[in-house]
């Protein structure tokens, strides 16, 4: 049996970040194995000051369903992306520079493949935050973006068969 849809999409949005390189026209490189999908696996390794920069972490929201006639549905699936990267101290603007900077390379990213792979409808930033809470000091700079992902499919056919 093949993996549901909404996996497959959240893996090739995970492929599309993780190919993120200046070489390719980003304004930083992330290593592929630092664009991670659970929270809970090695992220730790990852927070430090001294953890690999930048570090994306897909997250997954609360999604909206709507029900179409013939066992249709629209599912407007939701992910919270985490950009976390490092500015330099010495300068003053360095902090919002490098926040701007990594909601550019997720946006451009994203933008690669709108469809992922031809299994979504669209994909597209809907709201960005800079975390700015009183954890979030120093060098780094953590963003978040919300992410929708509309698709349709039939209901009671999680995996497209």
């Amino acid at each position: 049996m093949s993996d549901p849809i909404e996996y497959t999409i959240v893996r090739h949005l995970q492929a599309a970040l993780g190919a993120m390189t200046v070489a390719g026209g980003y304004h930083y490189a992330v290593a592929a194995v630092v664009v991670k999908l659970d929270p809970n696996h090695d992220v730790e390794a990852l927070v430090p000051p001294d953890g690999p920069r930048p570090f994306v972490l897909i997250q997954l929201a609360p999604e909206r369903w709507a029900y179409q006639k013939a066992n249709r549905i629209e599912l407007g699936l939701a992910v919270l992306i985490h950009w976390v990267g490092e500015a330099t101290l010495t300068a003053d603007e360095s902090r919002m520079l490098t926040y701007f900077r990594g909601c550019a390379d997720v946006e451009r990213a994203i933008a690669v493949d709108i469809s992922r792979g031809g299994l979504a409808v669209d994909t597209k930033i809907t709201k960005r935050t800079c975390d700015e809470s009183p954890g979030n000091t120093g060098a780094r700079v953590w963003a978040i973006l919300d992410v929708e992902i509309p698709l349709y499919r039939t209901y009671g056919a999680p995996d497209g068969v």
